[in-house]
């Protein structure tokens, strides 16, 4: 495959027409059908199916443009540096993060490292902790910062932050009241869950081996089952850190009974140096979780 082939894809995916992505790429619609009919050949499989006037990505497709838009947004970071590196010389910190630190910790830590450096650009991204592991391993982020460890070699791990997973509940709910939730609580209750078969997702249903949850909704973003539980939609189990960054209205944080650890890592490359600015954004996020940590404690007593 080639990159007008693939760029012709993205165009298509993003207007689900041939002529419209014509347009965007300044070219014709013939040109677009031709890429594309390459692109199918060369990948093995069909991309798009029509229904009368309709363009439908196939679910092959679907899958395939996750990969296309992790690349170009790569190529949108290359040109950012560049045009940093022509305004302000080589000063630029592209940080990599899995979801619930880019939105409950990254926006007070980058505040921090904003009183030392005010003027350097930040780029942010955010991806599950395989992809910011990926991101390292490439160079294509300055610092990472995920929730676990993953095989991949010639990276290294630095635990930042450990919290211990804590019930939540609309402060109207039956179980507001308790002081501590235990896992037979939570019976016969619409649980919204992390997504099946991630880490922390297994952490918290071994504490649940005769499971009597009803387990009506999933989602792969903690701040998300905070927000739903806040609106009454059901309870959970998540990272303290979490739940006090977002502040939700009308949300009960209660102690779990059992353990569950929520770990959080610093992760360099070794074959990437590690600049002055990546260590002192790893001392802001650290920071911003001693900060909330303090804040999980208060809440409790």
């Amino acid at each position: 495959m080639n990159f007008k082939q693939v760029e012709a894809f993205r165009a298509v995916m993003m207007t689900r027409s041939m002529t419209t992505a014509a347009g965007l790429l300044h070219t014709s619609q013939p040109n677009v059908s031709r890429w594309i009919a390459l692109l199918e050949k060369t990948l093995g499989f069909g991309l798009f199916q029509r229904v009368g006037t309709r363009l439908i990505p196939t679910p092959e497709a679907e899958a395939f443009y996750a990969d296309v838009e992790r690349a170009f947004i790569g190529l949108e970071s290359l040109n950012d540096s560049a045009s940093s590196i022509r305004r302000r010389g080589t000063g630029l910190l592209r940080v990599g993060a899995v979801g619930s630190i880019t939105q409950c910790v990254l926006p007070d830590a980058i505040r921090l490292f904003r009183q030392k450096f005010s003027d350097i650009p930040v780029v942010v991204n955010t991806g599950g902790s395989d992809v910011v592991a990926k991101w390292m391993a490439t160079g294509f982020c300055d610092i990472g910062f995920c929730s676990i460890h993953t095989d991949m070699p010639s990276l290294r791990y630095e635990r930042i932050n450990t919290a211990h997973g804590v019930g939540i509940v609309a402060g109207s709910h039956r179980l507001a009241a308790r002081k501590i939730l235990k896992p037979a609580d939570f019976n016969e209750e619409n649980f919204i869950s992390l997504p099946a078969g991630s880490f922390n997702r297994a952490a918290i249903d071994r504490h649940f081996p005769d499971d009597s949850r009803i387990l009506s909704i999933e989602t792969p973003y903690a701040t998300t089952i905070c927000t739903m539980v806040g609106k009454g939609l059901g309870v959970s189990i998540v990272n303290p850190v979490v739940s006090r960054a977002l502040q939700e209205p009308g949300l009960r944080e209660i102690p779990f009974s059992e353990k569950i650890d929520f770990h959080s890592y610093a992760v360099t490359s070794d074959h990437f140096p590690v600049n002055s600015l990546a260590r002192r954004m790893v001392e802001c996020v650290h920071e911003t979780f001693t900060t909330l940590n303090r804040g999980a404690r208060r809440s409790r007593s």
